[in-house]
């Protein structure tokens, strides 16, 4: 019997490893094909054997409009995914916890803006933006990515309020603190797991979001995925140049899923049993 549980888990852990090597072979691809020469990046049949170069990477952390787009999607996809994250707390928690009239129509119509094709925005907000002489600011960029990723914050983060019994916020409040000392001192430190999964998502979104900064970012706020499309050329695809964006790009990613996955993992948990 302890034999075949041991080939089982054997098995399955074969068969994690493969699909995971799977996954990670597009990745490697564009890690190696960032340290070719654009000779080599650019040869048929794809050379396997080649001398590394880090010249892409020295060429592109001197480009001054490549750093300009980092700090921009760095800016903009944190400053949106805070005050985003503030605001849905705020809208979850009254969604949780308050009975009013509409309830449940508020809660579906602001799900129901998630299930709308974001390009029928595109054109409205362009028109927004340089009516307001919005155009090419952080403003307008961030105002933007915070109504496209709230309702997303607010459905998870509602899921997670609604896994808090009321008698625990009933406790707090018997013992002399008020709903806003129950919310940051109680609710708060239960569901920050949750609240970093909510968060780690909408800021990746941002980060990678490619459509509405292309019709709504200029030469101030232009973006990674902008800088890495202008980059593409009309005759020729530098491959070497591209794949070093990309591998760049994936970087920041990475480092903020890796800091915050405990939370990642504990708060897709804890919000999977109620929607």
């Amino acid at each position: 019997m302890k034999h075949r549980v041991k080939t089982g888990r054997m098995v399955k852990y074969i068969f994690l490893a493969v699909v995971a090597f799977i996954g990670l072979i597009p990745f490697v691809l564009i890690v190696f094909t960032s340290i070719k020469t654009t000779v080599d990046a650019l040869s048929m049949p794809p050379k396997w054997f080649f001398t590394p170069t880090g010249e892409n990477y020295r060429v592109l952390m001197t480009d001054i409009n490549f750093l300009k787009s980092i700090k921009n999607s760095l800016f903009i996809a944190a400053g949106a995914t805070l005050l985003a994250t503030i605001v849905g707390i705020t809208a979850s928690y009254t969604l949780s916890r308050f009975r009013f009239r509409g309830k449940k129509g508020i809660a579906y119509f602001i799900l129901a803006l998630r299930i709308v094709p974001p390009i029928v925005f595109v054109i409205p907000y362009f028109l927004i933006w340089r009516s307001l002489r919005l155009s090419d600011t952080y403003t307008s960029m961030i105002i933007m990515y915070v109504t496209l990723i709230l309702p997303l914050l607010i459905w998870m983060i509602r899921s997670f309020f609604d896994e808090i019994p009321f008698e625990i916020e009933e406790a707090a409040m018997v013992d002399g603190c008020t709903r806003w000392q129950t919310l940051r001192y109680v609710l708060l430190p239960t569901i920050v797991p949750g609240i970093m999964a909510s968060s780690t998502l909408s800021f990746i979104f941002i980060w990678n979001e490619f459509m509405f900064a292309l019709f709504n970012t200029g030469r101030h706020t232009r973006t990674l995925p902008i800088e890495i499309y202008n980059s593409l050329g009309y005759y020729q695809l530098d491959w070497a140049r591209l794949s070093t964006s990309a591998v760049i790009a994936i970087v920041p990613a990475i480092v903020f899923i890796a800091l915050t996955q405990k939370y990642i993992i504990r708060g897709l948990t804890m919000g999977a049993v109620k929607g």
